[in-house]
């Protein structure tokens, strides 16, 4: 009987300790928590409020946003988006109101699937701090080359240029490297992206377009630069016989 006794209180004190263990634990946890909200606060940074236009029958859904503060010069406006038709996305267009971020989404693995949710930020520096963003889905194209949106920034131009570009600059570089070796390549990459574009495709095309153009060579070099930095041939030919984007695949 007496050990019987003994037992129990053992077992209560233990548990008892485990109480007061977990009391310390999650009053050590709210601290933080507290002091980091505090610390958040006052940070100085006025942060912006996030509005969302009517999205209606968008393919693309805002399903989220949130506002981060990363340093005292920089405010990210994160942008949760979901892929809500029965197609892969591959381009897309953000407005926040006057401004519009036009992404490529160049490789398979950056393709937005159906149902599935990426994240991207759009970044405001000190001189360009909002007050108030107001978001909204611009322009999307899907895997099979068909669109949807209203496209008032003209994305689907400036993504036609960047093809265009990026596909001309690759025959250009892989034409140099063919005729006069790694070493005429190197020294072409030196060099930035000429303002005027030579190229006869170019001519009474929209400003979105030779801004797409040129952004295209601008990858393309970006590139073969990154390749050159190796000591492997290899690379630098499979990088120049690489495709641009998933464009120039079979349909996604």
């Amino acid at each position: 009987m007496l050990n019987s006794d003994i037992k129990k209180i053992v077992m209560k004190y233990f548990v008892l300790m485990l109480m007061i263990l977990a009391l310390l634990l999650f009053s050590k946890d709210s601290t933080k928590a507290l002091f980091a909200s505090s610390q958040a606060s006052k940070d100085g940074a006025e942060l912006p409020t996030i509005t969302q236009a009517d999205q209606g029958d968008a393919p693309l859904r805002i399903v989220h946003t949130f506002v981060e503060t990363p340093s005292p010069e920089k405010i990210v406006v994160r942008v949760m988006v979901q892929n809500q038709s029965a197609k892969n996305i591959r381009a897309l267009a953000i407005a926040a109101d006057t401004r519009v971020d036009f992404l490529n989404l160049s490789s398979r693995a950056s393709i937005l699937m159906p149902s599935q949710i990426k994240t991207f930020d759009i970044v405001y520096t000190e001189d360009g701090r909002p007050k108030r963003v107001n978001l909204s889905i611009d322009f999307v194209e899907f895997g099979d080359g068909t669109a949807w949106g209203i496209d008032n920034a003209n994305s689907r131009d400036r993504l036609a240029g960047q093809r265009e570009g990026a596909k001309a600059e690759r025959q250009r570089l892989k034409n140099l490297f063919k005729s006069k070796g790694r070493s005429a390549l190197t020294e072409l990459l030196e060099g930035e992206v000429p303002d005027k574009l030579e190229s006869s495709s170019a001519a009474n095309r929209s400003q979105e377009w030779q801004q797409g153009y040129r952004s295209g060579m601008a990858s393309i070099r970006y590139r073969l630069r990154q390749a050159l930095q190796t000591s492997n041939q290899e690379q630098v030919e499979l990088e120049l016989n690489k495709s641009y984007d998933t464009s120039e695949d079979n349909n996604q």
